[in-house]
């Protein structure tokens, strides 16, 4: 239960991360304040990524993206609603950190001792989780997409996409064709938004894990901000995998923090 709140905070987190690259990259519509306010957000998600915790999703959607889904409602449909409460139930980070104090708890010495207090601890918690993934339903109006295939046609003069819609369980995703006036990479995730596919890369990616000897769905676990391989952990097992490669492309995220020496 625990496990399925950080990912559900991780996956807002993320989503929101691409759609404010879109907007500093010039795909989504937004003026040069909010692509101020765009970057100074990433700067802070890619300094919170030397090592993340379930705090570092929740600290960044609570800090960062919550305002500025507050001032640009329709940069991500539907979350400024979720964050707010509503005068009979919370908004969504409420629950979130609520569920964010147990894994704390848990993590420090105070976990359940048996089935019975396990069990007592689902009854008090799952509310807040059941209340969360409702307040996330927005999440359907921008789904994620795992690249097949992009080639260029050239009678309509676009591009035609295969992808997996990133929902279930995988490897079995549903396939999708899309025809784009612009090419898409492969093997990458992307999200889609009304203002078409923003990519998800570097913050999630496909990955051979070691220990389960196939792809996973990866999210970053640590990354240096210097130099170095990122850390991911795949969401479906937590198991680490080094990816060299996508350290440096996590740094080339915005960094508004002075180049002081400082670690």
């Amino acid at each position: 239960m625990l496990e399925a709140a950080e990912i559900l905070a991780i996956t807002l987190t993320v989503t929101g991360a691409a759609l404010l690259q879109g907007q500093i990259d010039g795909r989504v519509t937004g003026d040069s304040d909010q692509r101020d306010r765009a970057r100074r957000g990433l700067a802070a998600l890619r300094n919170g990524l030397q090592r993340t915790t379930f705090g570092t999703w929740t600290n960044w959607l609570d800090q960062h993206l919550g305002p500025i889904a507050h001032t640009q409602p329709d940069l991500i449909p539907g979350l400024r609603n979720a964050l707010q409460d509503d005068g009979e139930t919370p908004g969504i980070l409420t629950d979130l950190r609520a569920l964010q104090n147990e894994r704390n708890r848990t993590s420090h010495g105070d976990k359940p001792r048996s089935p019975q207090e396990s069990a007592l601890r689902v009854v008090e918690f799952r509310p807040q989780l059941e209340r969360a993934l409702v307040k996330a339903e927005f999440l359907s109006g921008a789904p994620w997409l795992l690249t097949l295939s992009c080639s260029y046609r050239p009678r309509p003069r676009a591009f035609e996409v295969v992808m997996q819609r990133v929902t279930g369980d995988h490897p079995d995703f549903e396939c999708q064709s899309f025809t784009w006036a612009e090419p898409v990479a492969n093997d990458t995730f992307y999200v889609l938004s009304s203002e078409g596919p923003l990519a998800l890369a570097p913050l999630v990616a496909s990955l051979l894990c070691d220990q389960c000897e196939q792809m996973e769905i990866c999210y970053p676990s640590s990354v240096d901000r210097r130099t170095g391989p990122a850390v991911f952990k795949s969401f479906a097992r937590g198991h680490e995998v080094y990816a060299p490669e996508l350290g440096d492309e996590i740094r080339t995220l915005p960094d508004c923090r002075p180049d002081d020496g400082s670690p």
